[in-house]
């Protein structure tokens, strides 16, 4: 079968036909929130010891909030 000959089999869509498929669509997808998702973890905290900025560090086995300044640290269970 040629490609003209299936490009027939479907006949085009009329004008109503795609105002229906595009109120469709847009009914079914979901609206996204225009805010952006926060994270669960921060990238950086601060720390609660100096009041530096502690960033987020990973081992192997676990994330670690450092501070540089003072050395503290924070494990995220």
């Amino acid at each position: 079968m040629s490609r003209q000959s299936r490009t027939k089999l479907v006949p085009p869509k009329t004008e109503p036909e795609n105002q229906a498929l595009q109120i469709l669509e847009e009914s079914s997808v979901p609206k996204q929130r225009e805010e952006p998702m926060l994270s669960e973890l921060d990238m950086e905290i601060q720390c609660p010891k100096c009041n530096d900025i502690m960033e987020l560090r990973s081992s192997f086995d676990k994330l670690v909030y450092s501070c540089e300044c003072c050395h503290f640290s924070l494990e995220c269970v």
